[in-house]
């Protein structure tokens, strides 16, 4: 008889995770709207709409729709990237990461709610300022929670952003 093999080592756990503050979030966030303004700006040309919504007095219905599809690319970005990887392109560029509250990447469930105050900009007029209101209270909820913590995170179940 063959014994069997030796049972597998233990997963390594990980070390104590360091919360990440506003500015290292802010750059990453940053980097981010670098790397989506691209594709938006190629996707307002091709189409013809938004790219130059700013110089008109009216906002089409082709301009609405331009901005719906540009913003829910930014939400799949944001959602994809951090359930897969745990990081979107500038938060590698940082060297940081989310971690749901079990310590890996969110799941996908996690991290859409985690990025949905994104998507009140599709409500239009009130949209915009409703995002404004929402980027403050993350940012001063970031400064002044434990563990750097916005409201985005914990209406998420418990995200953190910390070094990789």
């Amino acid at each position: 008889m063959t014994s069997p093999p030796p049972p597998p080592p233990p997963a390594p756990t990980p070390g104590p995770l360091e919360p990440v503050g506003l500015g290292t979030r802010f750059g990453a966030k940053l980097i981010d709207w670098i790397v989506l303004f691209v594709p938006s700006m190629v996707l307002a040309v091709v189409f013809g709409g938004a790219a130059t919504a700013g110089f008109r007095s009216e906002i089409t219905v082709r301009d609405f729709i331009i901005a719906s599809v540009a913003t829910l690319l930014t939400f799949a970005y944001f959602v994809v990237l951090e359930s897969s990887r745990g990081q979107t392109v500038g938060k590698m560029a940082v060297g940081i990461k989310v971690v749901g509250p079990d310590g890996h990447p969110p799941t996908m469930e996690v991290a859409a709610r985690r990025n949905v105050w994104s998507v009140v900009s599709l409500v239009p007029i009130l949209g915009d300022i409703v995002q404004l209101v929402l980027v403050i209270v993350i940012a001063v909820t970031i400064s002044n929670g434990p563990f750097n913590r916005g409201w985005h995170d914990n209406f998420a179940g418990g995200t953190a952003v910390v070094r990789k």
